[in-house]
């Protein structure tokens, strides 16, 4: 890669084209490509400036104006998946890659967790029971506990994942239970 010219060459370039030189002309004399010579003088015109343009990063950000959408989505619904959240953009007319989502969401500080609780646990009265429960746990003697029967339940459809603000756990509900078997003793 060649090194970059100055911007006193630029404006020597430019104001030669604005006095009525041709550009073929202009980058002969000066010794530079015709078509540095065109697009200097039509940024010129443009902008006002012989200054070069910022290197990359020209892409406007697509999803930007749909902020407060996707993050209340997102606060709303924390089990939200990026196809999921992607159709729904494709319904309000915004299409874009499931990659521009993902960096959209990952610019936000949300990242992709895979904590879920018992929807049961988001009950008050179950909440007020757990802890009464755990009180009671430490007065249990261990040797008087009798093993009556055992049963399970699986809840493979419900979504393990969600998103939530990085650094931050994310408590999302599901229903039936963790996803183990579920052991009833009598005592």
């Amino acid at each position: 890669m060649t090194r970059a010219l100055s911007n006193d060459l630029h404006k020597r370039v430019v104001e030669a084209v604005g006095a009525g030189e041709s550009c073929r002309a202009v980058a002969l004399r000066f010794g530079v490509a015709v078509s540095s010579a065109v697009k200097w003088s039509q940024r010129y015109r443009a902008t006002g400036s012989v200054a070069p343009g910022k290197m990359g990063g020209h892409r406007k950000r697509v999803l930007e104006p749909h902020r407060a959408f996707i993050v209340e989505r997102v606060n709303r619904t924390s089990d939200l998946t990026l196809h999921r959240l992607k159709d729904e953009l494709a319904a309000r007319g915004v299409t874009v890659s499931h990659n521009a989502v993902w960096m959209f969401l990952r610019r936000e500080g949300l990242s992709f967790k895979k904590t879920l609780f018992a929807l049961e646990q988001g009950r008050a009265d179950i909440a007020r029971r757990r802890r009464r429960w755990r009180s009671w746990q430490g007065r249990l003697d261990p040797a008087r506990l009798v093993f009556i029967d055992e049963t399970w339940i699986k809840t493979n459809m419900a979504p393990l994942r969600g998103s939530g603000p990085r650094g931050q756990r994310l408590r999302s509900f599901a229903p039936h239970g963790h996803w183990r078997t579920l052991t009833f003793l009598g005592v």
